[in-house]
């Protein structure tokens, strides 16, 4: 039987078509303007977490100062040793392939630096996230390779890798955080990322002569790095050297699983020019003249 719909009820309208694009498309708009701001967001989250990873493995190097005598953290080569027992504060090489000492926690418990740390996790910046293949990295950090530490006594075969990496008719090499008034912990940098693009042993190759690099610092954190110092703080570096050689400059430092320096049309030494500020600044907080 048919029924007469009551007076001033009508059925529910629906939307049109057109009436459905334009939401979707106010959606698009809104999401276009918020993504930027998630992002920003993102990466000053992941800012500050390396910040306080970078103070909390340098202050376990201040504690091991102050519990061996004033020696520096010994920044040794990987497969230096003393009495059969590895020596330096980074326990292997890592890399994109399956290296050990990506994943394996223990090592990091066992060295030189494990009594100091609680969490592993303040070897790395929370920005490097592409996994190698046997899985997420424990590392991501490299030292400052003027800090050798006691390496004359704990490994003398190893010193001469230390010094093969600066002139030092020009550079100085310290041992004790004393050696580091020379030109002020405040200016003496410690720890920062190194780039996938070389990663592999515990400190940061640099040419202090010629602006290069032979080891990379990252190009993490929207264009930059963070970098702790001897007397504990810490620094959100952001490179500023622009340059149109797409193998120049560390704004073009590239990010990607496999791409390593010296393999096919990638170069060994990074390259840089003399208008590179961010290689000067580097170089004037790496070492200073003996």
């Amino acid at each position: 039987m048919k029924q007469d719909h009551k007076p001033g009820l009508h059925p529910p309208a629906a939307f049109t078509l057109i009436e459905l694009l334009v939401v979707i498309a106010i959606i698009a708009i809104l999401a276009a303007m918020l993504l930027p701001a998630l992002s920003k967001a993102k990466a000053k989250a992941q800012r500050i977490n390396c910040v306080s990873n970078k103070h909390q493995i340098t202050i376990a190097c201040t504690m091991y100062s102050g519990d061996w005598e004033e020696y520096l953290v010994p920044n040794a080569p990987v497969g230096a040793s003393s009495m059969g027992q590895p020596v330096g504060w980074c326990p292997g090489e890592v890399g994109w392939g399956s290296q050990w000492a990506n994943t394996l926690v223990e090592a990091y418990k066992t060295n030189v630096l494990g009594p100091y740390v609680v969490n592993v996790q303040v070897y790395k910046c929370p920005s490097d996230k592409i996994q190698s293949d046997n899985g997420d990295r424990i590392r991501s950090i490299s030292m400052n390779p003027a800090l050798v530490g006691d390496l004359w006594r704990m490994a003398p075969n190893s010193v001469s890798n230390m010094v093969d990496m600066i002139n030092t008719t020009k550079w100085r090499l310290f041992t004790k955080m004393t050696d580091l008034n020379r030109m002020g912990v405040a200016n003496a940098w410690v720890f920062c990322d190194e780039a996938m693009y070389n990663l592999n042993d515990g400190y940061l190759q640099c040419n202090l002569d010629t602006p290069l690099y032979p080891d990379v610092p990252a190009n993490y954190h929207t264009g930059g790095n963070v970098f702790s110092f001897a007397d504990g703080h810490t620094e959100v570096k952001s490179w500023k050297y622009s340059t149109s050689d797409p193998k120049a400059g560390l704004k073009n430092v590239p990010y990607s699983k496999d791409v390593v320096g010296g393999t096919g049309a990638w170069p060994r030494n990074w390259g840089s020019s003399g208008l590179d500020v961010d290689w000067k600044w580097l170089r004037d907080r790496t070492s200073c003249a003996p």
